[in-house]
């Protein structure tokens, strides 16, 4: 053979010379892919026919030139053609579909947002707030890139609206073009991995199946069941993958922050301090003795301690359950009182901190019932509580937080930067709350994000228009009572008892759910007499088209590899590795290098199904799926910003001033990707800061 190369090998390479080839030709990614399937298979097939494909078997003691090709090219096109038919079927209408389906309405929910200018307003107002700080409008643009991120995570979107707003301003007052778009175009990638992320998505809709396959092989070997092996079902959920990825999410951003920061410290000439003209009209500086850091502790310091006590009580057990075997135990806090607890005290206590000169007597009411629900659920609500029964036991606290909030919320609308921030802050609330608290489902939560964002594009528009938006808000408050009722009771109509609370609530939830869809369809009238809803829809029917375009491609190829057993042999020398962190370590190298010349949906769709059952296969105490996961999705983020075909490089190029070169974006993005590695790494040596989050909060 040549160079010593088997026939499966030399296969191999014909696969990634015509896949290279046809992404390079500036073919469509989608139809790119399909293309060097059936390229690479009809040139393998002909060389196997030929027979200068082949391997070396021994049969009866005797080595024979096997064709890889063994059966013919009509049979193996037959059997690939009937598997690939099969898969996209099941893939279509197999158990994925729900997953799949949050793809389309998350894509909505981030043109929807991006549509209705809720991120200029971000920008212009963070830059504000952060400019006279050193690097101040690059950190602003991190805080704005982390916001959209988990309100939208559509990194085309964000990265271009990024570039036409904050990219001129930075330039204006001298800030270097490196950080500049550097900062611009790694931010914007932020969206693939703070939830909802598309990427979590589909590379959920793959690896519990990988996990599963893997973890089964496992337990053959061992000759045993999964659930004897693991004590529990081999399961891998989306929703666990939200939860993993959020803490890796934010201290990405916190590093970009960080690196902003310090490059101004450093280098000050080229990210000045910029005094864009916000006053202080309430004099909160002479109120905190022009101490900075007494009123950022005033303002960020309650919810800090909040959260802490939040954690420590959690590992302590006195919040959530614990289930150890068969035996649950319930702590004498509930995860749901403690999130209201956090909730409303941060609201009421930044009330305090930024109006202190109005009457604290309502907050401080507020404050007390915010405590006396913290009493109440510790020390008299049973953990078997109906949803009922813990209504008439909170009633009190529940007068008291209302009484409060209300002063607290007119108050905080009074300040620009929190009017701005606050409707997408609601949105990633209600989404990722209701996902991290096991409410709902992820796909549950894209269409609750998808309705949203339509309602909040919609009330962007009247407020322009000077128009009352009162039908909007009374259908945000119906949805925030749906959540509410679908957390404390049982909205079944088919079980055969249904007892009185739970008839109510579900005469409530009947009430709410047509006063939100009334809401929903008065916006969603809005924007189609605004002509809005059409480039919406248009939009998201071409990003969805494309990603489900490149799943189906992508299963092509891969079948067209396992024809000739290149999968099996990737497979079997991937298990040559003994020990799996070297084996995944490995992986991540290639997923690395991929990067720079693949897009993350035909990385997910094409590597990952042969690599998966084998680094899922290790044991889960040693190498936990979630944290598998994430240090994949990390590095395919990674994969927009490594040239030369980083998408997000693209998008800023295509709206970048004359002035600014590839080789400024080139040189601005290489520290970041520094970052990420820096990132990976810390992932690599602290798991915990993946499988924390899933261990602390309640499974769906």
């Amino acid at each position: 053979m040549l160079f010593g190369l088997s026939g499966v090998e030399l296969s191999l390479i014909i696969v990634f010379v015509c896949l290279f080839g046809s992404i390079l030709s500036g073919y469509p990614v989608a139809f790119a892919i399909s293309g060097s399937a059936f390229v690479s298979f009809v040139i393998i097939a002909v060389l196997s026919e030929n027979g200068l494909l082949y391997v070396m078997e021994e049969h009866n003691g005797t080595t024979e030139k096997v064709p890889v090709l063994a059966g013919g090219w009509d049979k193996a096109l037959l059997s690939t053609l009937s598997t690939w038919s099969q898969g996209v079927f099941s893939r279509a209408f197999g158990g994925n579909v729900e997953t799949l389906l949050a793809v389309p309405l998350f894509v909505l929910m981030g043109i929807a947002l991006e549509r209705s200018k809720i991120a200029e307003d971000l920008l212009t107002t963070m830059a504000k707030l952060f400019g006279t700080l050193p690097g101040g409008l690059a950190i602003a643009v991190v805080f704005v890139g982390t916001l959209l991120a988990a309100s939208t995570g559509i990194v085309g979107a964000t990265v271009v609206t990024m570039g036409l707003i904050s990219l001129p301003t930075m330039l204006r007052y001298g800030y270097s073009k490196a950080l500049a778009t550097g900062v611009i175009a790694t931010s914007g990638t932020l969206g693939q991995i703070i939830p909802p992320s598309i990427v979590i998505v589909l590379l959920g809709s793959i690896v519990g199946d990988m996990y599963a396959i893997g973890q089964e092989s496992r337990a053959k070997e061992l000759g045993v069941t999964v659930l004897e092996m693991l004590g529990e079902p081999a399961v891998l959920s989306t929703g666990t993958l939200f939860k993993a990825a959020f803490i890796p999410g934010i201290v990405l951003a916190l590093l970009y922050a960080a690196y902003a920061f310090g490059f101004a410290l450093l280098r000050p000439s080229e990210a000045p301090p910029v005094d864009l003209g916000e006053g202080d009209g309430y004099n909160l500086k002479s109120y905190y003795n022009n101490n900075a850091y007494l009123m950022v502790g005033a303002v960020g310091g309650p919810v800090i301690i909040l959260g802490i006590a939040w954690v420590l009580l959690s590992m302590a057990g006195f919040i959530g359950s614990q289930t150890l075997g068969e035996v649950t135990t319930h702590g004498p806090v509930s995860h749901g009182v403690m999130a209201l607890v956090v909730l409303n005290g941060f609201l009421l206590c930044l009330a305090l901190a930024l109006r202190p000169h109005h009457e604290r007597r309502p907050l401080l009411l507020g404050l007390a019932g915010v405590a006396l629900m913290f009493i109440v659920d510790a020390l008299f609500v049973p953990a078997e509580a109906t949803g009922g029964a813990r209504f008439v036991y909170f009633i009190i606290p529940i007068v008291l937080i209302v009484h409060g909030l209300r002063a607290a919320i007119s108050r905080l609308l009074e300040v620009e930067a929190l009017r701005v921030v606050s409707p997408p802050v609601i949105l990633i609330v209600a989404v990722l709350g209701s996902i991290l608290g096991g409410v709902t489902n992820p796909t549950a939560a894209a269409a609750l994000g998808a309705a949203g964002a339509v309602m909040l594009a919609a009330s962007r528009k009247l407020s322009d228009q000077g128009q009352d938006n009162k039908f909007i808000i009374w259908a945000a408050y119906a949805v925030i009572i749906l959540l509410l009722l679908r957390g404390n009771f049982d909205l079944r109509m088919t079980i055969e008892t249904i007892t009185f609370e739970d008839r109510i609530a579900i005469w409530v939830g009947i009430l709410a759910y047509h006063v939100a869809v009334f809401g929903l369809l008065f916006s969603s009238w809005i924007l189609i007499r605004e002509d809005i809803m059409r480039p919406v829809v248009q939009e998201t029917t071409k990003v969805t088209a494309m990603v489900f375009v490149i799943l189906i491609g992508s299963l092509f190829l891969s079948l067209t590899i396992r024809t000739f057993g290149g999968e099996h042999y990737i497979q079997e020398f991937l298990r040559s590795f003994e020990d799996p962190r070297v084996l995944l370590l490995v992986v991540m190298f290639v997923l690395f290098l991929l990067g720079f010349v693949l897009d993350f949906i035909e990385i997910i769709f094409i590597v990952i199904p042969i690599v998966g059952p084998v680094i899922y296969a290790a044991d889960p105490a040693l190498m936990p799926p979630a944290w598998i996961t994430i240090l994949i999705a990390v590095n395919l983020q990674t994969s927009f910003i490594t040239p030369p075909f980083g998408f997000a490089l693209f998008y800023l190029r295509g709206v970048a001033p004359p002035g600014i070169t590839t080789l400024d974006i080139y040189k601005g993005v290489a520290p970041f990707v520094v970052i990420q590695v820096i990132g990976l790494t810390l992932l690599w040596f602290f798991p915990q800061i993946t499988t924390f989050l899933p261990e602390l909060l309640p499974q769906n």
